[in-house]
């Protein structure tokens, strides 16, 4: 069931549940809660369904020392993309969200956000947009312990909508055609979230779930197989074990025209020793890294702990090591859908902050 094996999840992480509705400045230290792995879409009534933005997540707030957007590891986003100080947010809100990008065709690509944070940071595509889905503080009173239905309701009632902040729609019930109709236009999936789950800072809940339409996974990259030609043509795919310890999860084809750039960015990180804590078979072009790095890549699946058919798809700008882990996907009870393609599509383009084609 949704619900099972959290325990342990929540034990770790400190949380702000139990502060009282007491007004005061905004918390700078608060990490996003986050979802696990769904082993399908399903539908139910006990979820709110929403879609899975392809950019960065982040926190935005504003508090009497001004307006704060940050990462999920509390580093701040303003000076990398100043376009969003025009976020004009209420004092004493912190809403919570994701930063895009979006193609020529309206979707959201992370590739072209990427691109805007490096040291030639290119202002390619249509935004920054910043898509808030939940509410966590408004007039300095937290809402963390409140439920997601509560918040999100409290959200659409703010008024915060603008052309650099996006409110977007949800969809009720139904998961199953919701993901059919966003595979339909392309985009990287969908989240379900149970409707009276409270907000846990850190935590990564069964409460919500995230589903791809092709998967894909955060690993360590522990190291390149380069050719002189082209630069990097495999990349060495690592997940964090429990005590620590990076197993090796297979390797991911890296397409050719980002060989030379992948093979320049990791440059700093090559390292003689082999990361891995079992023994990798050495052939030309190995190159072992520091296990710094963390990229983003798309498979058909896992086979003894090991990626199926991996492709590199890019560097995570906002990576921690320990997101890098083989997640144990979560089985959800599925009723049949209430409703056909229609309403799930609406919600799409009413979401989208650009026109899809």
């Amino acid at each position: 069931m949704a619900r099972e094996g959290e325990r342990d999840e929540h034990a770790q992480h400190p949380t702000l549940i139990d502060v009282r509705e007491a007004v005061g400045a905004l918390p700078r230290a608060l990490v996003p809660m986050r979802p696990r792995l769904a082993a399908r879409a399903f539908n139910s009534p006990e979820y709110i369904f929403e879609l899975k933005w392809d950019g960065i997540r982040a926190l935005a707030g504003r508090d009497a020392t001004g307006l704060s957007v940050t990462d999920r590891s509390g580093g701040d986003l303003l000076s990398l993309l100043p376009e969003l100080r025009d976020m004009r947010l209420p004092e004493g809100v912190l809403i919570d969200g994701e930063i895009v990008v979006c193609d020529s065709r309206g979707r959201p690509s992370y590739d072209l956000l990427a691109g805007r944070l490096g040291p030639k940071a290119a202002k390619r595509g249509r935004g920054p947009i910043f898509v808030a889905f939940d509410l966590l503080y408004e007039d300095g009173r937290p809402l963390i312990g409140r439920r997601l239905a509560d918040r999100r309701a409290r959200l659409f009632s703010a008024g915060l909508g603008s052309r650099i902040l996006a409110v977007p729609e949800h969809l009720d019930d139904d998961g199953e055609p919701f993901l059919d109709v966003v595979a339909e236009y392309g985009l990287e999936g969908i989240v379900a979230k149970r409707r009276d789950s409270k907000y846990v800072p850190g935590a990564r809940t069964a409460e919500w779930l995230k589903c791809h339409v092709t998967p894909r996974a955060d690993v360590v990259i522990g190291g390149l197989i380069v050719d002189e030609r082209r630069g990097a043509r495999v990349l060495l795919c690592g997940f964090r074990a429990n005590e620590g310890a990076l197993a090796f999860a297979g390797e991911a084809y890296v397409p050719p025209y980002l060989g030379a750039w992948l093979d320049g960015a990791t440059r700093d990180f090559v390292n003689e020793e082999s990361p891995f804590a079992s023994p990798i078979a050495l052939q030309p072009g190995l190159k072992f890294m520091r296990p710094r790095l963390v990229a983003i890549v798309e498979h058909a699946g896992l086979q003894d702990g090991a990626l199926h058919d991996a492709r590199f798809r890019a560097l995570r700008f906002d990576g921690r090591l320990d997101d890098c882990r083989q997640d144990a996907p979560v089985e959800v009870p599925s009723y049949p859908p209430h409703t056909g393609h229609d309403r799930p599509r609406l919600v799409v383009l009413n979401s989208l902050p650009f026109p899809i084609e």
